[in-house]
């Protein structure tokens, strides 16, 4: 109710002065129509009860539609009309009383209230003017009651005249206080124009900040709505160079830039090479390869070179601009550098047709975007990288896994077990699967075509390593959808257990693999017999290879021949004499220095290398060399006279490093021969010089060098001679006992001692 009378009253004009008028006119309305119609509602009951005239009832009563016309009238911005029509009714409704019930307090009351209306709702004049008409009707009415033309009042006559100038005395207070109203009324008005101008004048310079706030919100937006959408392409997109087509396409468009491009460095650093760019220019830059040197006379250079943005909103005036003839409408241009911390990655260059086009607005925004799409390529070449690496570690492990699988498939465990319907191990038959060769091809369960027969893979990261395979017998239904189901499950757990078996088996083989070379380690640094250290190999060899033949070859580069000094075939040592450095696949591996593995269909591949197979061929051969930096030692060779795909990759390591080892040992005992002969030199020299500086006479000491040489060098024949001598002097026999002989006929200018 309350909420419906205030719509009542409010005003419908948006001038503060009329909106006023009209609440007061409404609000006068109220007042006068409300306890009217009360007024008038009480009238007629007395009326009808035969206590009053009917002019009552018509005073309260008909007045109504007038001031429903008034509100009409006012509602539509005729305020003057709508004010003069309550003014008039109630001093018509006063007149008309005091002319039929004669003047009293009453009609004072009522001319009051004439002149207040007229004052509020129209003015000082109209407030005047009912002033006057209400004098002159009270004296009017006081002069018909005063000759008997009216019925007596209810208080003498005689106060009539003291009665007009009272009621002239207050009207006119009244008039005077309502003037003083409406005057502070009106400069309240003024003020409020006032302050609804100065209020209007803010507003607009508020709306100016507004608007200037608001475009800059909108750039802020549009920033953060792209540079969030940069990073949402990150994200969803790996390849670091579609991230840059994708932004700088979104920056053309976005911004209504003429041109965008994002340069990268490249891999020396000293170019910013174009990577993306806009429209067909910069496909046609693109497929020149265009480029921009760090440091320089280009925007992009001196941005990249300086690792700061440069601004050029006049480019005609800029030193650094350089004019590409694939954009001849730029007229400014703007380049900020990618960085990520120190790291410079390239540049984002946009240029616009219009000069001044670059607010600080816009190159914070530019520079905003220049660091999400800088940490967008670091994130998404890393990221790269990284599947990179994950896929070659993935296919690394694939591969392993693929070989580990096949080593196990080549060892002595049969490949196929057949289990009766009973699930007890039956002897192999010859039996046809069909659905197995579709398993590994497909990778998927295979079923032939009645159902019966059916084939799943069991497959470890990736690689078939197994298949079940199972028949019903004849008669019965073929395998149904769920029993494919748990021949699946079981699969899958086949294959995490054969898995988890696999690296148990691996990891004691890396075991056995280490304890091997710290055996051998062991072995090396007792400084033992070679022949003891060959034999001390070959059992730890055979501990991982399993039963395997070996042979040690030791190479002499000053010869260039091959000797054998260890050889194990079939469990039995057997000699070999030295051969030259040849065409076998021993002289193969030191001429290349590289291990040589074969596996299958040795023979050929063989001689495929120009090389040939000494001896019984092998079915599987591997060596690999003994280096001591690039110098060859020898050879270690292991082979398998009956079965192929006997050694692996993982062997060829072994084998490398157990041969290093080896190598070593070699070199130590050369060299430990070698100071042992210079030693025993040393000493026998020593010997000699001492026995010799002992003799007393020239005969002496030649005989007691010849002797000495004889038995340090183990000589048959030792010869010692003094000045000349012909060959026909010396005895043609002289025995070798060692004791002093006589020449025969020597020259007496030579003498000669024969040991």
């Amino acid at each position: 109710m309350l909420d419906r009378l205030n719509k009542i009253l409010a005003p419908t004009s948006l001038d503060p002065e009329i909106a006023h008028r009209q609440y007061v006119l409404n609000i006068v309305l109220l007042g006068l129509a409300g306890p009217g119609f009360l007024f008038g509602l009480i009238m007629t009951g007395l009326w009808l009860a035969g206590l009053t005239p009917a002019a009552g009832a018509i005073s309260g009563l008909g007045v109504q539609p007038f001031y429903i016309l008034a509100y009409w009238l006012g509602r539509r911005g005729k305020l003057n009309a709508a004010g003069y029509i309550p003014t008039m009714v109630i001093f018509l409704v006063m007149a008309a009383s005091s002319f039929i019930v004669g003047i009293g307090h009453v009609t004072i009351i009522g001319f009051a209230m004439v002149i207040s209306t007229a004052g509020i709702l129209i003015g000082l004049s109209a407030s005047i003017l009912f002033t006057l008409l209400s004098v002159a009707a009270y004296a009017a009415a006081g002069f018909a009651q005063l000759n008997g033309l009216i019925p007596e009042a209810m208080f003498p006559t005689s106060s009539i005249a003291a009665d007009a100038i009272g009621l002239g005395l207050g009207l006119v207070v009244i008039v005077v206080m309502n003037w003083l109203s409406m005057r502070e009324m009106e400069n309240a008005l003024a003020r409020e124009r006032s302050l609804a101008k100065e209020l209007q004048t803010h507003s607009s310079g508020l709306e100016e900040v507004v608007q200037v706030r608001t475009l800059d919100l909108q750039r802020r937006a549009l920033q953060l709505q792209t540079t969030a959408e940069i990073a949402k392409i990150t994200n969803e997109i790996r390849d670091p160079y579609l991230i840059i087509s994708r932004t700088v396409e979104m920056i053309r468009e976005r911004f209504g830039y003429y041109h965008a491009s994002v340069y990268t460095m490249d891999s020396t650093g000293n170019w910013a090479e174009l990577s993306a760019s806009t429209g067909d220019a910069g496909q046609r830059m693109l497929s020149r390869g265009h480029r921009l040197g760090v440091g320089s006379a280009s925007i992009v250079g001196w941005a990249t070179g300086n690792r700061l943005s440069r601004v050029a909103n006049d480019v005609s005036q800029d030193p650094f601009y350089f004019a590409n003839p694939l954009l001849p409408d730029s007229r400014s241009e703007m380049a900020a550098p990618l960085l990520v911390g120190d790291r410079l990655l390239g540049a984002l260059d946009v240029q616009s047709r219009e000069v001044n086009a670059f607010s600080e607005a816009d190159v914070r925004t530019m520079e905003v975007i220049a660091d999400e799409l800088a940490a967008s390529i670091e994130s998404s070449t890393t990221q790269l990288e990284m599947m990179e690496e994950l896929e070659r570690l993935e296919n690394i492990t694939r591969v392993q896994t693929r070989d580990s699988w096949q080593r196990l498939s080549r060892s002595s465990m049969s490949p196929i077990i057949h289990l009766s319907p009973s699930g007890e191990i039956t002897p192999l038959v010859d039996e046809d699967f069909p659905s197995i060769d579709i398993a590994i091809e497909t990778g998927q369960p295979a079923r032939t075509d009645d159902d019966r027969e059916i084939a799943v893979p069991i497959i470890v990261r990736g690689e078939i390593i197994a298949t079940i395979a199972a028949r019903k017998p004849f008669g019965e239904e073929g395998w149904t959808d769920d029993e494919v189901a748990f021949f699946e499950a079981v699969a899958g757990q086949a294959a995490l257990s054969m898995e988890n078996a696999r690296q148990r088996t691996e990891e004691q083989r890396r075991m056995s693999e280490l304890e091997v070379l710290n055996r051998v380690s062991q072995a090396v640094s007792q400084m033992i017999q070679l022949d003891t250290l060959f034999r001390v190999v070959h059992r730890q060899i055979r501990q991982i290879l399993g039963d395997t033949d070996m042979s040690v070859a030791i190479y002499s580069p000053e010869s260039e021949t091959i000797s054998f000094p260890y050889t194990s075939e079939r469990g039995e040592s057997i000699e070999r004499p030295p051969t030259p450095l040849g065409e076998g696949l021993t002289s193969t591996v030191i001429r290349s220095r590289q291990p040589l593995l074969l596996v299958e269909d040795a023979e050929r591949i063989a001689s495929a290398l120009g090389a040939v197979q000494i001896g019984v061929p092998a079915k599987s051969w591997l060596g690999v060399p003994m280096l001591i930096g690039d110098d060859v030692v020898g050879v270690i060779t292991v082979q398998d006279l009956e079965y192929e795909h006997r050694y692996t990759e993982d062997d060829v390591a072994l084998l490398s490093t157990i041969a290093s080892q080896v190598a070593a040992a070699i070199q130590n005992e050369r060299l430990l021969g070698q100071v042992q002969r210079a030693a025993r030199r040393e000493r026998l020299t020593r010997e000699i010089a001492s026995k010799v500086r002992r003799a007393p006479d020239m005969r002496n000491i030649l005989q007691t060098t010849a002797r000495e040489l004889s038995q340090a060098l183990h000589a048959a024949k030792i010869t010692v001679s003094l000045g000349e001598s012909k060959e026909s002097d010396l005895p043609a026999e002289l025995p070798e006992n060692g004791d002093d002989q006589e020449p025969g006929d020597a020259d007496s200018s030579s003498e000669e001692f024969v040991l």
